[in-house]
């Protein structure tokens, strides 16, 4: 398997990822309504005037749908799965499942985020199946 590449970094961003290093998962609030975003952005999606502040995620979420990859050209062993989570937070997130076999793994189930690291330091947030 070739390593997964970094990625690309940016001031709106940077945040998020030098959080991801301590084992943190970090998104965005909105200072006006109080409402979460993701992914990172410069303004708020609810008072475009306004810039989000980051605050710490629970981590916690459930499985909103899910795919799961079996044949690929990507530096990534394959099968692997692709979940939307829904966290806690009220927010989706794309990321990956680890640690569930493919034939376990439902909508609604609880997941919670863990960290996976990359060559260069930077530590990708993964999902794991939590106890409810």
């Amino acid at each position: 398997m070739t390593a997964l590449s970094s990625p690309i970094t940016d001031i709106v961003s940077d945040p998020f990822w030098q959080a991801t290093q301590a084992g943190k998962l970090l998104i965005q609030r909105c200072p006006v309504t109080g409402r979460h975003q993701w992914y990172p952005r410069a303004h708020s999606l609810y008072a475009p005037e306004a810039t989000p502040e980051w605050v710490e995620a629970s981590g916690r979420g459930t499985v909103f749908s899910f795919s799961t990859i079996h044949r690929g050209n990507g530096p990534m062993d394959t099968p692997y799965t692709c979940a939307l989570v829904m966290l806690e937070e009220g927010v989706l997130m794309l990321s990956r499942l680890e640690g569930i076999a493919e034939d376990e793994v439902q909508v609604g189930m609880p997941v919670a985020v863990a960290f996976t690291s990359l060559p260069d330091g930077i530590a990708l947030p993964i999902f794991r199946s939590r106890q409810t």
